[in-house]
């Protein structure tokens, strides 16, 4: 729950003062799920930062109409922007890191195919795990309180996803002795990150060399080896973590002065 209440995503939202239909999924939640009433707060948002308060105002069957208020920026999202690009895990593994990441505040998620992936997602399946992993998006972010939606591209392959190396941080989550520990770079919070994942059969050393050549920074996660989609979720958190390190240091004065 929000500070206004359970939040529901709504992809169109009329202005403030107008009452809106909830759609018949949501509406069901509302009415039979969570047995919520008429007064009970909610807040709904459409994926464009902002939350907006709603109050329900009749509720008939499974028909609920709200009144909407004026909106209010959402909770903001941190830094820096990443966009995971994870390669292909079997459905429920790739799913959690859908989920997972966007409730870290992840803001793309591209899946990646790779050499060793186990899994293909044939052409005409597209649409449907599209699908599929934009609604355990939209879950996920009704839960975390986050107002806008990652962006979930179709599958790319790495010679796609090197041309916006330049734009990005690249960072190839690898376990290569050479590997410098993920903890031990600087970051700066205004770039945004491309973080790479393998596959459930890691990196393929040729795979490897061509991210590198490519631009990538080679990073490890510690001594141990993880699975793909841990690997994801501690990438994520640890990027941040070292964003968060980077703005503590800007903040704080230097020795001496007053």
């Amino acid at each position: 729950m929000s500070r206004h209440g359970h939040r529901f995503y709504v992809p169109e939202l009329p202005p403030p003062g107008a009452t809106l239909a909830l759609p018949r999924e949501t509406a069901r939640q509302v009415a039979r799920v969570l047995r919520l009433r008429p007064g009970d707060a909610v807040t709904l948002f459409a994926g464009d930062g902002f939350d907006v308060p709603a109050t329900i105002e009749r509720m008939q069957g499974e028909s609920v109409t709200v009144r909407l208020r004026q909106p209010v920026p959402g909770r903001p999202l941190p830094c820096p922007p990443i966009t995971l690009a994870q390669s292909l895990l079997k459905h429920d593994h790739f799913e959690l890191v859908v989920q997972k990441a966007t409730e870290l505040g992840v803001r793309r998620i591209v899946p990646l195919v790779a050499e060793r992936c186990v899994v293909a997602v044939k052409p005409e399946g597209v649409s449907r795990r599209l699908e599929r992993w934009r609604r355990i998006a939209i879950e996920a972010s009704e839960q975390s309180g986050r107002a806008s939606l990652p962006v979930i591209e179709p599958p790319r392959r790495l010679e796609e996803i090197e041309a916006e190396f330049g734009s990005h941080r690249a960072i190839l989550l690898w376990e290569g002795v050479e590997a410098p520990p993920l903890v031990a770079l600087e970051l700066e919070t205004e770039t945004p990150v491309l973080l790479l994942v393998g596959p459930e059969g890691g990196w393929a050393p040729g795979e490897v060399e061509r991210l590198r050549a490519a631009g990538a920074e080679p990073a490890s996660l510690g001594p141990l080896i993880l699975r793909s989609e841990t690997a994801a979720i501690a990438g994520i958190a640890q990027v941040q973590a070292l964003a968060a390190r980077a703005v503590a240091r800007a903040c704080t004065p230097e020795s001496g002065e007053q």
